[in-house]
């Protein structure tokens, strides 16, 4: 695998990506509660040193028994469907644009369990408008941002934030494609029921091939 676009810091992504696996179907999982962020980034910590690599990704259309213990994702059915990628790596580091594009709206998403600072652009892309979203980032960068301000690509849009204000979470990115932003604004689901997933068919597009030149 080789990657194709830097999302975050390439001197952290120089020392090399793996995959890691937080679905319903890991049986560690049934035994460690993948919520507790000291239980993770021990996981985390031990699977950098079996894989010789540093930052951990996966997620996409990934069935997590993480949103099960979250009354936020339990409104009637149970959301537990991650429809974006999420890359593991230290607050601080540094979120990029995937390509051209301007800000399409922004928000501070600062219920538990939710994105914490988030920003989404837009882009032309082969003639068609899609949008990318950055969610769990640092509330320091919400102040730089405007809507309607172009990033290139590879630029700099902000860093990753800690727990205390990412929503919760183990630092990470959560990165994911849109062809439609419907009425959202600063938001857009990032977790479904799998009744929900043909709602989001054409819309939530893989954004493995964004990154990745191969999987």
């Amino acid at each position: 695998m080789s990657i194709k676009r830097h999302l975050i810091d390439p001197s952290v992504g120089s020392k090399g990506y793996f995959p890691i696996n937080l679905s319903v179907e890991n049986s560690f999982w049934d035994k460690n509660d993948v919520s507790d962020i000291a239980v993770f980034e021990k996981y985390l910590a031990e699977k950098r040193d079996e894989h010789q690599s540093y930052v951990a990704h996966g997620g996409y259309l990934e069935q997590r028994a993480l949103y099960r213990k979250n009354v936020r994702f339990q409104s009637g059915i149970t959301r537990d469907v991650h429809m974006g990628i999420d890359l593991w790596a230290p607050a601080g580091t540094s979120v990029h644009a995937v390509m051209d594009g301007v800000v399409h709206s922004f928000a501070h998403n600062d219920d538990a369990g939710n994105y914490g600072p988030t920003i989404i652009l837009e882009h032309d892309w082969n003639g068609q408008k899609i949008y990318s979203l950055y969610g769990h980032l640092s509330t320091s960068d919400m102040a730089g941002w405007e809507v309607g301000f172009r990033f290139r690509e590879s630029e700099k849009i902000a860093t990753l934030g800690t727990a205390q204000e990412n929503g919760g979470y183990s630092p990470h990115l959560h990165f994911q494609v849109m062809t439609d932003m419907r009425d959202y604004r600063g938001d857009f689901p990032g977790v479904a029921a799998q009744e929900e997933l043909s709602s989001y068919e054409n819309v939530i597009l893989d954004p493995y091939p964004f990154i990745f030149t191969s999987i």
